[in-house]
């Protein structure tokens, strides 16, 4: 128990870490939604944003978010001095990329299975239960299974004998736990947020929360006990 604890601190300390620039986001994102119910003049300027969305489909999901949750905070570590900025690092900057990119093809497809499942109608009741099937269902199966995945292969130098080491090594007190605490932390509110929107607007505004989502998601990883390999 005493490692599930200090599993789950090693998550707070990743969401700390970015803890009131994720508040203003997702504050200003919750601001986005208001008026975007509010007022016309919103909604009118968010019909081109909208247009792509429908054109471009997958597609945009994966640029995106490739950019959003990878290009630019994988940028930002490098100028702080948090990540290398030689060969290694802009391979290992690639490759987080594509991470994310490819995250989004579980992720876009789930957004139109809760649109189609539960309605897209933003009552109280169905943001809920839009809420709770994404961040205890999907998320800790699926999508957060993804990532981890990824960032353990990329943090272990691409070696896949050593992940194969990791994942029977506590796999889900090591890597899982961690991830998840700081994953609601942020994404509690932040899907609450997203699923107010209708279904083509979703996308965008959950890529803006996922920039600073991947910021913790880095430090959570760099966190993480090396698996030791024989």
């Amino acid at each position: 128990m005493t490692r599930v604890f200090e599993s789950a601190r090693n998550g707070w300390l990743g969401a700390r870490e970015n803890f009131i620039p994720g508040l203003v986001i997702i504050f200003f994102a919750a601001l986005l939604v208001a008026a975007y119910y509010a007022f016309a003049s919103v909604r009118d300027a968010l019909v081109g944003l909208q247009s792509i969305r429908e054109d471009w489909g997958l597609a945009f999901s994966m640029l995106t978010s490739a950019i959003g949750a990878g290009l630019i905070p994988g940028l930002y570590l490098m100028a702080v001095g948090k990540s290398q900025s030689n060969r290694r690092g802009f391979l290992d900057l690639l490759f987080t990329c594509l991470i994310w990119a490819t995250n989004m093809i579980w992720i876009d497809n789930f957004y139109t299975f809760q649109d189609w499942f539960w309605g897209s109608s933003v009552t109280f009741g169905i943001l809920i239960s839009k809420m709770l099937l994404d961040q205890f269902v999907f998320t800790p199966l699926l999508s957060i299974q993804h990532v981890a995945l990824g960032f353990r292969l990329r943090d272990l130098n691409y070696d896949f004998k050593a992940l194969g080491y990791a994942l029977r090594d506590d796999w889900i007190i090591k890597v899982i736990i961690p991830m998840m605490v700081s994953c609601w932390l942020t994404w509690i509110p932040g899907t609450l947020v997203v699923y107010s929107l209708p279904l083509p607007l979703q996308i965008p505004l959950m890529v803006l929360i996922q920039c600073f989502f991947a910021l913790e998601m880095a430090f959570v990883s760099s966190k993480m006990t090396d698996t030791n390999t024989p």
